[in-house]
């Protein structure tokens, strides 16, 4: 899911780049790595519980806490706060991510939820809707996509928390 950030980071300056310490073996990985060299850009591994601020938003990454085995799981996930609003983006990370996620002890409490994993019945757990309590949720995902996202086990959980649903398709 790193497809483009080559030319984001050919285009505009980076203060950060921020890839977790997970690697595969594809032209994507290798055009970001390339695009990172020649910008002398280093790469900056995500610490959970570390903050930092965009503009006049904070974020805080929530994971990975530790290294898994598989890239779903490695997602980059953050809480981003904006003034009284907050964000939580968890990447493609899986039940067992997100229960590292809860077990932090950072407040994952939003308003909005980017659902994880464009919908697969593979995300957004019970554990991680109950501690995030959103009120909106996103859905990236594309019509008549393959992967049958999002999955109606996800499409349910959300209608039966009260949680209004915005999607891309």
């Amino acid at each position: 899911h790193i497809g483009g950030l080559d030319v984001i980071i050919y285009k505009f300056d980076c203060e950060n780049v921020m890839l977790p310490d997970y690697s595969k073996d594809t032209n994507t990985y290798r055009d970001v790595l390339s695009a990172m060299k020649s910008r002398n850009y280093t790469n900056t591994l995500p610490v959970a519980g570390r903050q930092y601020t965009l503009g006049e938003a904070e974020f805080t990454v929530i994971a990975p806490s530790k290294k898994y085995d598989d890239a779903n799981n490695n997602s980059i996930g953050i809480i981003l706060r904006y003034g009284d609003r907050s964000f939580l983006f968890t990447g493609d990370a899986e039940e067992k991510a997100e229960k590292d996620i809860v077990d932090t002890g950072i407040s994952i409490d939003c308003d909005v939820y980017h659902v994880g994993h464009r919908g697969s019945s593979t995300s957004s757990s019970e554990l991680l809707l109950n501690a995030a309590s959103p009120a909106y949720a996103v859905i990236s995902c594309g019509e008549g996509n393959s992967y049958g996202h999002p999955h109606a086990q996800t499409m349910n959980e959300l209608r039966y928390r009260g949680i209004q649903v915005f999607r891309t398709d």
